[in-house]
């Protein structure tokens, strides 16, 4: 059962970046506005940094909110121009001052490059005061970005006009790799979803060749994400979500996962999500999966237990200890790859921008599972997974 506790009014919503400490964000088309995180969820109305006339992110499609340094600055993606996903560089937001403080840009080797998308280096090193580091992808790059000059010195943003990030490693592939999107592990693994359904797994010491690379069924990859551990990968397509399990056994019988040795022809098949043809025509043929992602763990240990994706005014949610039991009962009756169509929905009145679990530490005591936050572009829902206020 799912029980809503809080809304969070707010209008323009474009992303949701949640917080492991006191507050999480949404990143609107003129501001980012602060929510209190609690046990049951999030709520009330906290700092709103709105942007001023003269900032290039007033009124701007914002791509994405990434939250770092211990949680207390954002960086913000703008994409170059309207309709296109790529971005010449990316705004900081100092959160503790209330104010974007400087507009950093990509380049290599002297020239302007643009990015697709940015994450954080670890699962968890948002959480780390002193990150100077994160990870960027392009349709045919895949790079570190560090933000202090080659030399090891914070860059002096207070005088530097437009502070250019140092490419710190990484590789241009040829033409032909199409990235879309991408995630990281623990410990900083990364995998990469492609326009041709391709998911690629890299190591965290080298981003220049994937250690292993499931050829997908054709629909073009939207979204990945990772479990802590490396154990799991999910993929987002418009009509369905991908599981697959990175685990396999060498020759001499050590169990590994597919980010730190090559799986050849051990990768196992990969289980589907669905939504049933009658909730599929509810959803409208229109509307599409996006944003399909574990639940947030950031320690050794600690298992995922929820899937969620967003698909028109649906959240779907799946218990991720049955979806990845091979016994399960959804699979019984199936041949060739296997699809589980059992799930939870939560509807809303509009279309749902993002939804997404707020971090393990908020799971409240009589709850494995910590509350559910589902947006809207005008307000944002907290949900308890067990029906009961703490």
């Amino acid at each position: 059962m799912l029980k809503e506790f809080e809304e969070v009014s707010n209008t323009g919503i474009q992303s949701l970046a949640l917080g492991a400490l006191d507050n999480s964000f949404l990143v609107g088309s003129d501001s980012v506005q602060a929510v209190k995180n609690f046990k049951h969820g999030i709520h009330g109305k906290g700092v709103c940094v709105k942007f001023d006339s003269g900032s290039s992110l007033k009124n701007a499609t914002l791509k994405k909110g990434m939250l770092m340094r211990g949680e207390t600055n954002m960086l913000l993606m703008n994409p170059s121009e309207e309709g296109k996903p790529h971005a010449m560089g990316i705004h900081q937001l100092d959160i503790e001052m209330g104010k974007v403080v400087t507009e950093w840009k990509f380049e290599k080797d002297g020239a302007d490059i643009t990015m697709r998308d940015i994450t954080n280096d670890t699962k968890g090193s948002q959480l780390d005061p002193s990150e100077s580091t994160f990870l960027g992808l392009d349709d045919n790059r895949l790079c570190r970005w560090d933000m202090r000059d080659p030399r090891g010195v914070v860059q002096n943003i207070a005088t530097a006009r437009s502070p250019v990030l140092h490419w710190e490693q990484g590789h241009q592939f040829s033409r032909g790799t199409n990235f879309q999107c991408f995630a990281t592990t623990g410990d900083g693994s990364i995998v990469v979803g492609s326009l041709d359904g391709k998911i690629r797994l890299y190591s965290r010491t080298s981003m220049r060749q994937a250690k292993t690379a499931f050829p997908g069924l054709g629909s073009p990859i939207t979204h990945v994400d990772v479990t802590y551990d490396g154990k799991w990968v999910l993929g987002t397509t418009r009509s369905y979500l991908i599981l697959i399990c990175t685990l396999f056994t060498d020759s001499d019988g050590k169990t590994k996962t597919g980010f730190s040795s090559r799986m050849g022809n051990r990768i196992p098949a990969p289980r589907l999500l669905k939504l049933t043809p009658v909730d599929s025509h509810m959803a409208g043929a229109d509307n599409k999966f996006h944003h399909g992602q574990f639940s947030w763990v950031t320690e050794n240990g600690k298992q995922e237990r929820h899937i969620v994706a967003t698909v028109g005014k649906f959240s779907v949610i799946w218990d991720f200890l049955l979806v990845k039991n091979s016994s399960h009962e959804c699979y019984r009756n199936q041949s060739g790859l296997k699809s589980c169509y059992c799930y939870k929905i939560v509807l809303k009145d509009e279309s749902i921008v993002n939804s997404r679990f707020m971090h393990e530490k908020f799971a409240v005591s009589n709850s494995p599972e910590a509350p559910l936050v589902v947006a809207t572009p005008k307000k944002v829902t907290s949900f308890s997974m067990s029906g009961r206020s703490s």
